[in-house]
């Protein structure tokens, strides 16, 4: 008869207990000879040097041990050259088998528990994963379910604070780096109103705040001749800041910014730039400094210019009126129109000029009312 090791084991001779000077030949986990015979080997009390009034059972009941042994030691063998690396743990009555884990935040929410798949817990490198393939992935992490809030494809968690939790290298000549594509999962055209392509939460710990930084980009190496950020869309560059650090809003695609920012207005119906000041603020919406930084020109927060430098002007000015009235005249012409009511005191030095019924009109700190010019 044939017995069978389960298990492999280089080529060995193990004794049979019982047997006088008899081995068996075992190889790759099968038993190959006995006694030098091989093939189907029939064990006889004569080929094993037994008596034959000894009993069979027992002769078989050894050889059965010898292999049960043989199988064990090629398991240890096994396992001992593993160094236990890798362990896979299957879905049970109990998930975690006769091992506990203190520590369970690789999972993909916090104090979950491990239903199976495979478990590595290693001072080392754990997976490398490459291939030259021109047309298949490295690596392809698929996450088929359809419903549920948690359990992402991939989950990545770094206790490291010295050091990134990944790094993402590319060498791409028309293609990013990382390319995101999100899709809308159905079936409204606006199902995914809430959702994004990218989202950043910067979390505090348990003693505070965050002072981290939402989005930061370097140029190491010196700086870019392309763009640092740009947001494409509407068939325009609605939001582009170029390696000169140019920023532009509703620009041309491919338009580079005449200002360190330079707002385009998109049509003719769309403001081209706002400015909404806080509920009771009592600080200037806009202001424009010098480079010791004093204010030279605001709008303050009632909408009151405040210009405090020289004023040029190659053009009319009109007061009194959001449209001109310069009776076809055209250059250096000031249109002013009657005051809705003329003052009725006196000015703190200097005077008050204004225009009523059409005459030009000065009243000065004393009270005077000095019509300069008639209607």
């Amino acid at each position: 008869m044939r017995i069978r090791v389960i298990g492999e084991r280089p080529a060995d001779k193990i004794s049979v207990q019982g047997v006088q000077s008899r081995v068996v030949a075992v190889s790759a986990g099968l038993v190959s000879s006995v006694n030098g015979q091989t093939g189907g080997v029939t064990l006889t009390a004569e080929m094993v040097g037994a008596d034959p009034a000894g009993s069979a059972a027992a002769v078989l009941d050894a050889a059965v041990q010898a292999a049960a042994d043989a199988q064990a030691a090629a398991i240890d063998a096994a396992a001992l050259d593993a160094t236990a690396k890798v362990e896979a743990h299957v879905e049970a009555a109990d998930p975690h088998g006769d091992r506990a884990y203190a520590d369970a935040t690789f999972l993909p929410l916090e104090g979950g528990t491990l239903s199976g798949g495979i478990f590595a817990d290693l001072g080392e490198r754990v997976l490398f994963a490459k291939t030259t393939s021109t047309t298949e992935h490295a690596v392809t992490i698929y996450q088929a379910a359809t419903s549920g809030s948690s359990g992402v494809a991939l989950n990545v968690i770094s206790d490291k604070p010295s050091d990134s939790a990944m790094y993402l290298t590319g060498h791409e000549t028309a293609r990013g780096t990382l390319k995101i594509t999100h899709k809308n999962p159905g079936p409204e055209t606006n199902s995914d109103a809430s959702a994004a392509a990218l989202s950043i939460d910067l979390q505090r710990n348990d003693i505070g705040g965050t002072a981290a930084q939402g989005i930061v980009i370097l140029a190491t190496d010196g700086a870019t001749t392309g763009n640092l950020i740009l947001a494409r869309n509407n068939g325009r560059d609605d939001f582009v800041v170029k390696g000169s650090g140019r920023a532009g809003v509703g620009m041309s695609i491919g338009e580079v910014p005449e200002a360190s920012l330079e707002v385009k207005q998109p049509d003719t119906t769309t403001v081209g730039l706002v400015v909404t000041g806080a509920a009771s603020t009592t600080s200037a919406l806009f202001q424009t400094k010098t480079s010791a930084g004093t204010a030279t020109f605001e709008v303050g927060a009632s909408g009151a210019i405040v210009h405090r430098a020289v004023s040029f002007y190659t053009n009319s000015l009109q007061l009194g009126s959001t449209s001109s009235d310069l009776g076809g005249s055209a250059g250096a012409v000031i249109s002013m129109k009657n005051a809705t009511t003329a003052p009725t005191t006196n000015p703190t030095g200097g005077g008050i000029l204004y225009a009523e019924g059409g005459a030009l009109k000065w009243r000065g700190s004393s009270g005077t009312v000095t019509t300069i010019a008639n209607a």
